[in-house]
């Protein structure tokens, strides 16, 4: 399978390289200097599971898209990048192409449905905390480094199961979901309150559970984000809510949201995306939801404290 990876960030970068290293046919669609780079010292990983380099393939978009093709695409671009996500990779679409998704939220799958086809979009989701140094090199923060596909329709089931087949050569636990939209929602929910949590209090889950009421927080919160997807027809069973809990709650635990590192960097975040779509589902069908009111108010101020220079 000849694949085509936008972008070599974080996501993109970590689970791309992990499939080179697998010996998987993977290009990467880059910026000029992030392909410059690339070709001169390849892509380096450092991670809990073992630090590697790998020369990659890569092209871009401007000077590179002329005669290719891909079986897959996979996008892992911030969710307010979609637009130009799209515009990047259109000119590697063939009607044969199918596109994976990487994105946080639903929002994505409808607008990618309506240029590609619903028959060839997947759907897919990752959990991984990493970050893209200035040194061009990706440090993966946690062990955690799983990837969720599936698909829809029988056809776009299959080319998720061919995927997946392919990535469980690479190390990183891969998943072929019986029922993506279920397992989006999964992640939605548990992102949504790990981003509503860790941003009110800027602070990491083992911080939050260190004070009186933490706990209590985070259950209100979890309740709340799942209480608009019942609201969607979507109902997140036990075993889901046991393991999203688990992590939650868990002492000492170190995690924070990749909204809550990208607002302390000062770079953009996906509070419109993670957090308001989902405000924006519980206003639709009268759902109180204060604490994720509270939370992406607090990080619309933050927005534009920032875009005035604060």
């Amino acid at each position: 399978m000849k694949m085509l990876f936008l972008g070599a960030g974080g996501v993109g970068g970590y689970f791309g390289g992990r499939l080179v290293e697998a010996g998987a046919d993977v290009t990467f669609l880059v910026r000029p200097a992030r392909a410059a780079r690339l070709r001169s010292d390849g892509l380096r990983v450092n991670s809990p599971h073992g630090d590697f380099a790998v020369p990659v393939n890569c092209v871009t978009r401007d000077t590179d898209t002329i005669g290719e093709s891909y079986d897959l695409v996979v996008l892992t671009a911030k969710a307010f990048d979609l637009a130009d996500a799209i515009e990047s990779v259109a000119s590697f679409v063939t009607p044969a192409t199918f596109v994976l998704p990487l994105l946080n939220g639903l929002s994505h799958m409808d607008v990618l449905d309506r240029r590609f086809g619903a028959e060839r979009v997947l759907g897919g989701l990752v959990q991984v905390a990493v970050v893209l140094e200035s040194d061009g090199a990706i440090r993966q923060l946690t062990p955690m480094h799983s990837l969720t596909a599936g698909g829809r329709t029988a056809e776009t089931q299959a080319m998720a199961a061919r995927f997946v087949e392919i990535c469980k050569a690479a190390n990183f636990d891969s998943r072929l979901s019986p029922d993506i939209v279920l397992s989006l929602w999964e992640k939605w929910v548990f992102l949504a309150t790990l981003a509503t949590v860790t941003t009110l209090m800027r602070a990491s889950v083992g911080q939050i559970m260190e004070t009186a009421l933490g706990e209590s927080l985070i259950r209100q919160a979890y309740a709340e984000c799942l209480a608009v997807a019942a609201s969607q027809g979507v109902e997140i069973g036990p075993a889901a809510r046991a393991a999203a809990l688990k992590i939650l709650t868990q002492h000492g635990l170190p995690l924070t949201a990749s909204m809550l590192r990208d607002l302390q960097a000062g770079q953009r975040t996906e509070h419109r995306h993670v957090l308001g779509d989902l405000l924006d589902r519980a206003l639709a069908t009268g759902i109180e939801v204060p604490i994720l009111a509270l939370a992406l108010s607090q990080m619309e101020i933050r927005e534009r404290e920032s875009a005035a220079g604060h």
